[in-house]
């Protein structure tokens, strides 16, 4: 890694970045092929399904649905909002 400096409380916002970054564009999936619905993305992003649910995997392997999670965890989707507040 190159020779930057240290900024305390900055190295998980880019670890975050940085997994977006790959995760977001690593793998297109054109066909959208098994995407889950944007029901079941938003229960996988306000964490309302176990960690073994299929979905998760799903998110390593299509950047689409990738951005989705993350834009509704975000709250940049207008539908998306976490009904719990």
């Amino acid at each position: 890694m190159a020779n930057t400096p240290q900024v305390p409380g900055n190295d998980d916002a880019q670890t975050q970045r940085e997994i977006d970054e790959v995760f977001g564009t690593a793998n297109p999936n054109p066909g959208r092929v098994g995407c889950p619905s944007i029901e079941e993305l938003t229960d996988l992003a306000w964490r309302r399904l176990p960690i073994g649910a299929p979905g998760y995997e799903h998110l390593t392997k299509c950047s689409p649905c990738y951005r989705e999670f993350r834009a509704i965890q975000s709250g940049n989707d207008p539908g998306s909002r976490d009904p719990r507040g």
